[in-house]
């Protein structure tokens, strides 16, 4: 699989390492070649994933590391295609991008460039070239997907500096909420994704911590504004990834020994209802008891504020 991942990301050596194989007339030495190339793969893999570090917007070295990016935002979408469960440790799992993102210490990185990418955007947008702006596009994007990726992987949630993670995603929130007119791979759209990954292993996380920041930033009141704005561009997928993350919200001792502190405004409650429908949609459907356990939870708390 790595080769074709490599070849469609621009790694540029896949092909050659197919046609030499075709070249063996043994199934033995075509096995051998491709085990070469794999581990040769691999390890231009990991050197890309070095070479993330620090720059200034807009200088030559962060635009080469949009590129940089880009190739791996793009293999580690492709890996994540063929996962069906992600049962185990980032390293029991067929996703080399992520665990050699968490092997190398890039998580806390990428937030951290990516949040400084974002404010940059916010203060300087009406002011760049149509170059300028494609660039730091291009940078929101790989770098926010390869975040969504890592998030995914309990191992990259526990060492995330969560209260920066989290003052970033209520800034998003809130630029989304206000004007409601951004792209489904911008991170005023994926924010959504990042609170789902964060919510939905929270046992395994300081849920106290996480939770009471989740309050202080009054992130659930942003969560449910955007549901109403966006849930009509989000598709099934992102309308699921509502209703989950609610759910697993809703789940936790700490919400409910702060019930009242999450639902003090009277419009959020109004806003929660508007998942009626998905919500029992979803709880039709789900087989699996403990699932099903916290989504009969959500529609007890939406019947109650009805």
């Amino acid at each position: 699989k790595l080769q074709f991942l490599y070849f469609i990301g621009g790694g540029g050596r896949g092909m050659s390492g197919m046609d030499k194989c075709g070249a063996y007339h043994t199934q033995d030495a075509c096995a051998d070649t491709l085990e070469v190339m794999n581990k040769r793969l691999a390890q231009d893999l990991r050197n890309r994933v070095r070479k993330i570090a620090h720059y200034p917007p807009m200088s030559p070295e962060w635009r080469g590391l949009a590129e940089i990016l880009s190739h791996l935002s793009q293999v580690a979408v492709m890996e994540s295609k063929d996962i069906v469960k992600r049962d185990g440790s980032v390293w029991e799992r067929d996703e080399l991008c992520v665990r050699y993102l968490i092997e190398e210490t890039k998580t806390n990185l990428l937030m951290r460039l990516l949040v400084e990418c974002k404010g940059f955007m916010y203060e300087k947008d009406a002011s760049l070239t149509d170059a300028e702006a494609g660039v730091a596009k291009l940078f929101e994007n790989s770098t926010g997907e390869l975040l969504r990726s890592l998030f995914t992987a309990v191992e990259a949630l526990q060492t995330l500096e969560m209260n920066t993670m989290i003052e970033y995603i209520e800034r998003v929130l809130n630029a989304a909420n206000t004007n409601p007119s951004y792209d489904h791979q911008s991170q005023e759209m994926i924010v959504i994704y990042y609170i789902h990954h964060i919510l939905d292993q929270i046992d395994r996380l300081d849920e106290e911590k996480v939770l009471s920041l989740f309050l202080n930033h009054n992130i659930l009141p942003g969560v449910l504004r955007h549901f109403e704005e966006y849930a009509s561009r989000m598709g099934d997928e992102g309308v699921e990834t509502y209703v989950w993350l609610l759910a697993d919200l809703i789940d936790t001792e700490y919400f409910q020994s702060k019930r009242d502190r999450f639902f003090a405004s009277p419009e959020d409650k109004k806003r929660l209802v508007l998942l009626d429908q998905a919500a029992k949609a979803l709880k039709a459907t789900e087989t699996d008891s403990d699932r099903r356990k916290k989504l009969r939870g959500l529609c007890d708390l939406i019947i109650r504020y009805k």
